[in-house]
């Protein structure tokens, strides 16, 4: 850990240098200055379509361009999203869907920055695939149907304030989405993909049957400073299914509920594309159910934590989070821990459209977690992306570097993984 701390110290060095290079050349060089703000814009349309949430991309549009935001006509469309890749590991490969999805969405403003919206969105898994484990955000909360529910919700949006009732985003995600960015693996530390789902059941991804308000708030010496509206985003659930798993002795524990689940996530951003944000989600769990919910780890309420940070240029983005976990992820068989865990994502323009990709995944067990043995999360992965159109259309390949082990101490039997696909987005 101390060494993969380094590195981040390093690259902070790094990108903070580029920083006050680029300020000094400013003050010298008024043209340079207006060249630089324009690159920054560019690199927040861009890092705007890269995210998975389509909520949050009506929020950035609002802030950093709110005349042409508010101008925007109402509209109704139908999209898809084909996501096919292949992967090979240990000598075997197979070709699947990589997050496929066809959707349709619906915005209408009813009085000047005031707007009702909604979006219908089924994921598919039309091709056979390897597993989950490689990409446990792609799983659905449905497991293994071929079509399932990614997104369903309405909302109202207005000059401050955004209203969700549904199926959306979670406000734990605000934060994990700063490094899910690989194509074909990853987010497997922050805890936003848990216990085989996609984050639906406790909240944190793809959250299910939620109400959830995100507010932005500025005051005056935020825009003095330069800064962007503060976010603070608060999520409601009740009553939704714990993740059905077996213990240890095959006892099956399935039909126990979390009680009343709340998510809480604040972000704070420059002007100059830097974002710090912190989140922590927490779904109740019955005292009365707790001597049968041992048998698989869980001795309390689900809780996770999260502190992360991004940075992009027109040229690079480089984001890491932390991850802090109570009775939330689970080792191969189905048990509960406790742990901590490190995700990291960067990608650096090395010509034209190309991209190289990188970071790791990093979760484990506290030390006082018996049931949880030797389960480890643990691999690397570097890529390479050609961007046809931004984040909409592309192609990319990369190379996973395992070294996790189950609860026995064995490795995963997955080796390293290499992955070959494909994004097309319809319309773009």
């Amino acid at each position: 850990m101390t060494k993969k701390v380094s590195i981040i110290i390093v690259l902070t060095i790094i990108f903070c240098s580029e920083k006050l290079f680029a300020q000094t050349a400013q003050q010298a060089d008024p043209e340079a200055a207006l060249i630089r703000q324009s690159e920054q814009q560019q690199a927040r349309e861009r890092e705007k379509e890269a995210g998975e949430d389509p909520l949050k991309q009506r929020e950035k549009s609002k802030v950093d361009t709110p005349v042409e935001h508010a101008s925007k006509p109402n509209e109704f469309g139908a999209y898809a999203s084909l996501r096919v890749r292949y992967r090979g590991s240990g000598g075997e490969g197979a070709l699947d869907d990589g997050g496929s999805r066809i959707g349709a969405n619906a915005h209408w403003q009813f009085r000047p920055g005031y707007w009702l919206g909604g979006r219908a969105e089924a994921g598919f898994n039309l091709l056979d695939r390897l597993g989950s484990v490689f990409n446990p955000g792609a799983s659905s909360s449905e497991g293994e149907d071929e079509i399932f529910v990614r997104l369903f919700y309405a909302n109202l949006e207005t000059p401050y304030l955004f209203l969700v009732l549904g199926k959306a985003w979670s406000t734990y995600y605000s934060v994990a989405g700063f490094t899910d960015r690989f194509a074909g693996t990853g987010g497997s530390a922050s805890g936003a993909f848990n216990a085989g789902t996609d984050g639906g059941p406790s909240g944190t991804g793809r959250a299910d049957e939620v109400l959830q308000t995100r507010i932005h708030i500025e005051p005056a010496y935020i825009r003095l400073n330069k800064m962007k509206p503060f976010t603070l985003n608060v999520q409601l659930q009740h009553g939704q299914e714990i993740p059905s798993v077996l213990a240890a002795e095959n006892s099956d524990v399935s039909g126990f509920n979390y009680g009343y689940a709340f998510g809480l996530s604040a972000l704070l951003q420059t002007r100059d594309n830097f974002n710090l944000g912190i989140a922590y989600n927490r779904a109740q769990v019955s005292e009365e159910d707790l001597p049968e919910l041992r048998s698989v780890g869980i001795d309390g309420d689900s809780k996770a934590l999260l502190l992360g940070a991004k940075w992009f240029s027109d040229k690079w983005y480089f984001a890491s989070n932390f991850s802090w976990m109570w009775n939330h992820m689970t080792t191969e068989e189905g048990v509960y821990f406790d742990g901590k865990g490190w995700e990291t994502y960067g990608q650096y323009n090395l010509y034209n459209r190309w991209w190289m990709t990188g970071g790791w995944n990093y979760l484990k067990p506290n030390d006082n977690q018996i049931q949880a043995g030797n389960y480890q999360v643990k691999y690397g992965v570097v890529g390479l992306r050609y961007s046809f159109e931004k984040f909409n259309r592309m192609l990319y390949a990369n190379v996973r570097f395992d070294s996790s082990t189950t609860s026995d101490a064995n490795e995963r039997g997955l080796s390293n993984t290499y992955t070959v696909g494909i994004r097309w987005n319809i319309p773009r």
